[in-house]
């Protein structure tokens, strides 16, 4: 009976210490989670507007005067896929729901960019070619990041080598709910228009299909041309929405583990308080048998 009082102990202990670290753990997360979800609300208007110019200024430009990779694409038969995941695990189900999202597409024909250790290991399963691994990191992610990974797919995108880009990363709804998404980047998709508008009228208008060839107004004046404008817009375009997906990846991260250290916390308490009144019960009764042995003797 002593030795099983001592094995109580023991896991009472253990289940204590495991609450400890689990709350540590929880405060952490809890401390990264306000800096993140300050720099996701700092970031979404520039991000949004970025966005709406990008596709405003897309829905009048000329196909025949202008030719960018970018909207265009080209002929490749393989994909390229940049999956954002955390370096370390302890975060729920966040990992295995966002790898669950790879297997939707054909991934024989796809070169992959890890962003964090499980990205990696993970791609390393895949039939795909891994082109480039990058770390995460514990902290919020530098904007610099965004330049080297541009540098990879730019390389690949625009040499040619392959034919689309896609992200795969955890978008962050709230603290409790945290979604994955597989988002089509490259090329942009061109707005729908009833028929190709022509930049050769005059300037801040453009002829419009069934119009007799009629100008109707342009929503901005551009200045420079529009081509030269839209060329310079298109590298802050695809900057803006790798940063963005970077954070949000990390929010999500930081949110899971959270939920999951309170959860664990929670368990590792419950099943101290559980020993605890087990120990209670055997000790109690050992104390009995003794006074019962005690007594007969007497």
């Amino acid at each position: 009976m002593a030795q099983n009082l001592q094995i109580l102990l023991r896991r009472k202990k253990t289940a204590q210490n495991i609450a400890q670290i689990a709350r540590a753990m929880e405060m952490i997360s809890a401390s990264k989670i306000k800096k993140a979800q300050s720099e996701v609300v700092a970031n979404k208007p520039y991000a949004d507007r970025i966005t709406k110019l990008t596709s405003s200024i897309i829905r009048h430009i000329d196909t025949d005067q202008f030719n960018h990779p970018y909207i265009f694409g080209n002929e490749a038969e393989e994909a390229l896929v940049l999956i954002i995941s955390p370096d370390k695990g302890l975060c729920g189900s966040l990992n295995t729901n966002l790898f669950k999202r790879i297997f939707e597409i054909d991934n024989k024909n796809l070169k992959l960019i890890a962003m964090g250790r499980k990205a990696s290991q993970f791609s390393r399963r895949l039939s795909g070619e891994l082109i480039a691994e990058f770390n995460i990191g514990t902290t919020l992610p530098p904007y610099g990041t965004v330049y080297q990974l541009i540098e990879v797919i730019n390389n690949e995108y625009i040499g040619g080598h392959v034919s689309s880009f896609k992200i795969l990363y955890t978008e962050f709804t709230s603290m409790f709910t945290q979604a994955p998404v597989l988002k089509s980047i490259l090329p942009i998709e061109m707005p729908n228009l009833p028929t190709a508008v022509s930049l050769r009228s005059q300037p801040g208008s453009l002829p419009l299909a069934g119009t007799g060839g009629q100008s109707a107004p342009l929503p901005y004046i551009f200045e420079p041309k529009i081509q030269d404008l839209l060329s310079e817009l298109l590298p802050y375009y695809l900057e803006v929405i790798l940063y963005n997906s970077l954070i949000e990846a990390y929010t999500s991260e930081q949110a899971a583990r959270m939920v999951a250290m309170q959860n664990a916390k929670n368990n590792a308490l419950d099943i101290a308080d559980y020993l605890t009144l087990i120990y209670n019960k055997s000790r109690q009764e050992r104390i009995t048998n003794e006074l019962l042995t005690l007594s007969s003797r007497v």
